[in-house]
């Protein structure tokens, strides 16, 4: 049995990359005693994944994984359980039970929607104008440097929601694997028209939600419509 574990991410573990995130997790899983399946072989490991690894120095109210259990005995105190082996700015949001055919996490997402403040005064004193000409524009041009040459990609139509709320930019754009797009390279071409590209340390970035398709094709969170176990 799969259950979807949401969970979030704030403060100084913003730094801490991916690989070592999923490590830490493992060890806790171990240490709150929840019944997760092992692989078989050599070299057994848990049987996890996580959704759209979150980039080094950004923080998350949203992050989720997928995780196989033998059983469901105590189901109920997982979150709890798990909860007291987390370090400070980890925090788990609540197990949900997965159908055996449901698609994994990673091969699930569609979008993701952040919040964007800023540490730069040119961006705060341009960003409601930046906004309302990228809203206006038929077309903005990100340019990608790749093995292969430069990549550009009309941001139009991988940004499906854009606004400046209280000083600080929200948006929702694509997140899938073949369309990802970064927090990053939106925020250089909105202000690419009044100055030269922003450094990650310029920025607050903030994952707000993670999203999937539905059969009717509306983003939904990952955990739309799943009955929550603990």
């Amino acid at each position: 049995m799969k259950c979807r574990v949401k969970f979030s991410k704030f403060g100084p573990v913003k730094f801490i990359g991916h690989l070592d995130c999923m490590r830490f997790f493992q060890k806790a899983i171990k240490a709150a005693e929840i019944p997760v399946k092992y692989s078989e072989g050599f070299s057994p490991h848990q049987i996890l994944s996580f959704a759209f690894p979150l980039g080094v120095g950004m923080q998350s109210q949203a992050e989720y994984f997928d995780l196989e259990l033998v059983s469901l005995d105590g189901a109920k105190d997982y979150n709890a359980n798990l909860n007291r082996e987390m370090c400070e700015g980890v925090e788990t949001l609540g197990f949900y039970l997965l159908p055996d055919k449901a698609p994994n996490a990673m091969a699930s997402v569609a979008a993701a929607s952040y919040r964007i403040t800023f540490r730069n005064d040119k961006a705060n004193q341009y960003l409601k104008e930046a906004v309302e000409k990228f809203i206006s524009a038929s077309e903005v041009i990100s340019e990608k440097e790749t093995k292969t040459g430069i990549v550009k990609r009309n941001l139009k139509e991988a940004v499906y929601e854009i606004a400046e709320r209280d000083g600080a930019l929200i948006f929702t754009a694509d997140a899938s694997s073949a369309g990802n797009v970064k927090p990053s390279a939106l925020v250089n071409a909105l202000f690419a028209p009044y100055f030269e590209p922003m450094q990650l340390w310029e920025m607050e970035i903030v994952r707000l939600e993670i999203f999937q398709r539905n059969a009717d094709g509306k983003l939904v969170t990952l955990i739309d419509g799943l009955e929550r176990i603990s």
